[in-house]
């Protein structure tokens, strides 16, 4: 799992216990996710990221366990998995929380890292645009968002991947529920119509 759990959702409690649950090995912060703990991990510029940082800590704060939970989360923004050769990460290598690379980027000096570093595969987030990019036996894997997706398509992305093989999905989700949610907690109205337009 890439990172950003909180912040902009109306259940960041829930969230929380979703993930407790899942038993998922490998968990890094993105920076919604770092920014809640750490203060060297830049809060939003934003106002709308400013009202939701405010409206998730102070939930997340009423729930002992899913504050050590998202305490001890926040500090990892990056995993290498040495036997498999797989780096997980929320931004970049030289921004683990904020770098920001999209498909349309050049993408040589991600490779180039790659290569010094002994990593065959690199899946990343933070951009929220699902995309693959293969050189030489890498690969640079972003799945997309399952929540805030931003490549104008609403529906939520993920991929599978199986060895060599990775295969996008897309799917529908209540949107509207989720948006009602966000009105119902008194989030900025930019938060829920974002949803409906995948940006």
């Amino acid at each position: 799992m890439l990172g950003d759990y909180v912040d902009y959702g109306a259940d960041p409690g829930q969230v929380m216990e979703l993930i407790a649950n899942t038993g998922a090995e490998h968990m890094i912060a993105g920076n919604h996710d770092g920014c809640q703990y750490l203060h060297k991990v830049r809060p939003s510029a934003t106002e709308h990221g400013k009202l939701a940082y405010e409206y998730t800590k102070e939930i997340i704060e009423k729930n002992r366990v899913q504050f050590r939970l998202l305490e001890k989360i926040s500090r990892v923004p990056e995993k290498y998995i040495k036997q498999k050769k797989i780096l997980l990460i929320h931004g970049t290598p030289e921004d683990p929380y904020w770098g920001k690379f999209r498909p349309d980027e050049n993408s040589q000096h991600l490779f180039q890292y790659m290569e010094k570093s002994n990593i065959e595969l690199m899946l990343m987030g933070h951009s929220h645009i699902g995309f693959l990019i293969r050189q030489n036996g890498r690969m640079i894997l972003n799945p997309g968002s399952v929540g805030q997706p931003r490549d104008g398509c609403p529906k939520a992305s993920y991929a599978i991947l199986d060895d060599d093989s990775v295969i996008f999905r897309r799917i529908s989700y209540d949107i509207d529920g989720a948006a009602d949610a966000i009105k119902r907690a008194g989030l900025p109205e930019y938060l829920w119509k974002r949803l409906y337009i995948g940006r």
